[in-house]
């Protein structure tokens, strides 16, 4: 296999290993995504991989799926794209169907319900280390976090839906920043 098509192959395998193994969603997969392509693998710098998830979280959708797509875009064309937004939720899908048919007939059983508690705290946990970790590096000069600060009370004091937050915190700053 000629090394391009290992690569590519091995990167599947990452996005389809990041489906698979993350429990709680895009949010709790952010840390995983971003060992693997920035630290492991090297196929992001830091600033893009912020870069495409700020994009990703600004996007409808699922913020795994998104986030696959468009780091396949950004380092391998459309092709890239489909093949990492496959590997990411075919997972997920299969998983879906298998949970649905036993949690549907085992749900009342004290086991089953202690279980989903136990995996809650731990998708928690994940959720914030990667508020932790992406908050580290969004948040570096003082203007940026000011700007999290206000747009986090905003959200909080409001109720306001994110995508007008976003918005907003985009048109600021484009005005802070030129």
């Amino acid at each position: 296999m000629p090394e391009r098509h290992r690569h590519t192959f091995l990167l599947f395998l990452t996005f389809l290993k990041i489906g698979a193994f993350t429990w709680g969603g895009g949010y709790a997969m952010i840390p995983l995504i971003r060992r693997e392509l920035v630290e492991k693998q090297k196929v992001l710098s830091e600033d893009a991989f912020l870069e495409a998830l700020s994009i990703a979280q600004s996007l409808p959708g699922a913020l795994a799926v998104n986030t696959a797509s468009l780091v396949g875009l950004m380092i391998g064309g459309v092709t890239l794209q489909l093949a990492f937004v496959l590997a990411t939720a075919l997972p997920s899908f299969f998983s879906i169907v298998v949970l649905a048919f036993f949690f549907l007939r085992f749900r009342e059983l004290p086991l089953i319900q202690a279980f989903f508690r136990g995996a809650l705290a731990v998708v928690v946990s994940v959720i914030v280390l990667a508020v932790w970790q992406i908050g580290r590096k969004a948040a570096e000069d003082s203007v940026d976090l000011v700007l999290t600060v206000v747009l986090l009370g905003f959200l909080l004091v409001t109720g306001i839906h994110p995508l007008f937050v976003v918005l907003l915190g985009g048109g600021l700053g484009l005005f802070l920043r030129r």
